[in-house]
């Protein structure tokens, strides 16, 4: 006699609940690592008293804590941006740099890496600029083509294509400035600040509200142009306003810390072999699995057991969730219907 299947609410409760207890621990574990490991009662004492512990305090508050927030925002973009886009293409494969995006932001931070007379902040400002015109230009690319999904897939890999063309000739030309590009170009939050997490989430707080507002109006857009203009729903505005904010709150992060993949492709279907495709609850859910992917993946580059210098956080979370992905694909690869 086969087992009773677990019911969705209850599938949903318990994976909510180990999402939390995982999140929370990967989220001390966080504040707690470094060259300066912390106990839990040093990180509470120089939170609560900083005068005790200058040295320990300027650490949790001004390095730890930012960093580790930014990191979860960063995942939190990543995840739902992934489920959009997914959702959008119709295509499983597809994650948020699909449009160019990517490509377009690491020209631009090598571009103001090379420029001798930029300030630092240039980088993060030429990096969204950058990202944002690729994807703009998928867009425009994409309705000239009249090609639908298909065709904005095709031409984000054409402008992301012809941007890391460009970005070779200036990794080629900037000598010994080449290794702080490659750096980035596989993500980082060793620098991450306040002002970095509070621009950031300023910039996507407000896009993620509206995603996620919008969830039950994509989960319509599944079933054709058709079925949601008899709902009231104008699909192509829904279509382009989601594509724009999604890439919107994904620029806006990666312009700080680098090209971090595979979290966009593999939240949101981590979400869907366990609870289904109904996007009010994929969204949202994949969104805290990515921040928990990106935080693991920083813990493990900050260990001090880690007998190499601390290293780029993508490269981390490729070799991780690569893996994963493909035991995912070969064992439950029907479940990854949308």
């Amino acid at each position: 006699m086969n087992p009773r299947p677990i019911s969705k609410r209850l599938r949903l409760t318990l994976y909510m609940a180990i999402l939390s207890i995982f999140f929370i621990g990967a989220f001390m574990a966080s504040i707690m690592i470094g060259s300066m490991p912390l106990s839990p009662s040093n990180v509470i004492d120089a939170i609560i008293n900083p005068r005790n512990d200058p040295v320990a305090s300027s650490i949790v508050l001004g390095y730890r804590i930012p960093r580790v927030l930014f990191a979860s925002l960063t995942g939190f973009v990543l995840g739902i941006s992934g489920g959009v886009i997914q959702t959008l293409t119709r295509n499983p494969l597809a994650d948020p740099y699909i449009t160019g995006m990517s490509s377009g932001a690491a020209l631009g931070a090598a571009i103001a890496f090379v420029v001798p007379f930029f300030p630092y902040f240039a980088v993060p400002a030429l990096a969204f600029i950058g990202g944002l015109s690729m994807l703009l230009l998928s867009i425009f690319l994409a309705k000239k083509a009249g090609a639908g999904s298909l065709g904005f897939i095709l031409a984000g890999i054409a402008v992301g294509t012809f941007a890391s063309a460009i970005l070779m000739v200036v990794l080629a030309i900037s000598s010994e400035k080449a290794h702080g590009i490659i750096y980035w170009l596989f993500g980082s939050f060793s620098t991450s600040t306040w002002g970095d997490f509070q621009v950031a989430l300023t910039v996507s707080a407000p896009v993620l509200v509206f995603v996620l507002y919008k969830a039950r109006d994509l989960n319509i857009l599944l079933l054709g142009e058709e079925h949601a203009a008899q709902l009231g729903i104008d699909s192509k505005r829904l279509w382009l306003l989601l594509l724009l904010s999604s890439s919107l709150g994904v620029s806006v992060c990666v312009s700080f810390c680098g090209i971090i993949g595979f979290i966009g492709l593999v939240a949101p279907h981590m979400v869907r072999l366990v609870i289904g495709s109904d996007n009010r609850i994929v969204l949202p859910l994949a969104g805290f699995t990515g921040s928990l992917l990106i935080v693991v993946a920083d813990d493990i580059v900050r260990n001090p057991l880690n007998p190499i210098a601390e290293m780029p956080v993508g490269s981390v979370t490729s070799m991780i969730g690569v893996p994963f992905f493909v035991y995912l694909l070969i064992k439950k690869g029907k479940s990854f219907g949308m």
